[in-house]
């Protein structure tokens, strides 16, 4: 069986125009001719496609979204908290954790965290929004806690 990264066509493409008819959406792409595949030429009208797009900076890099940056920040964020002493002593404070064992604070500030999330791993937070505003507010109470 072929993979869908063996059989994939890649070709850049300018939007042009976006629409929606009673079938779904009709994206329109402006493709230069000599980055068109030749089976896209004889491919019949209709035939149907897996499209995975990246958007392009100017010097042709994958470019991230805002939003996108914000929550592997926030992933980042959540692992070198959980490494810090001080949270792991917060943590105790707020009784998230029963007993600092030294040797193992890192482990127990992770499990913590996860489980005051509701998460089994920090890349949930891409796609849990309530998992992410749970350990903001984890993070500013800690940013609290500091300053008192």
């Amino acid at each position: 069986m072929t993979t869908i990264r063996d059989a994939a066509m890649g070709f850049e493409g300018v939007k042009v125009s976006m629409s929606q008819d009673r079938n779904g959406i009709i994206l329109r792409l402006n493709v230069h001719p000599n980055d068109c595949p030749p089976e896209l030429h004889t491919d019949w009208v209709g035939t149907r496609y897996m499209v995975a797009m990246v958007r392009l900076n100017d010097h042709d890099e994958p470019e991230t979204r805002e939003e996108q940056q914000r929550i592997e920040r926030l992933i980042a964020s959540a692992g070198l908290l959980c490494r810090n002493a001080e949270f792991g002593a917060y943590l105790v404070g707020a009784g998230l954790i029963q007993e600092l064992d030294p040797y193992n604070s890192e482990q127990a500030a992770i499990k913590a965290v996860r489980e005051y999330c509701g998460i089994s791993s920090r890349t949930e937070f891409r796609d849990n929004p309530e998992a992410r505003s749970r350990f903001e507010e984890l993070r500013e109470d800690f940013r609290a806690w500091k300053q008192s």
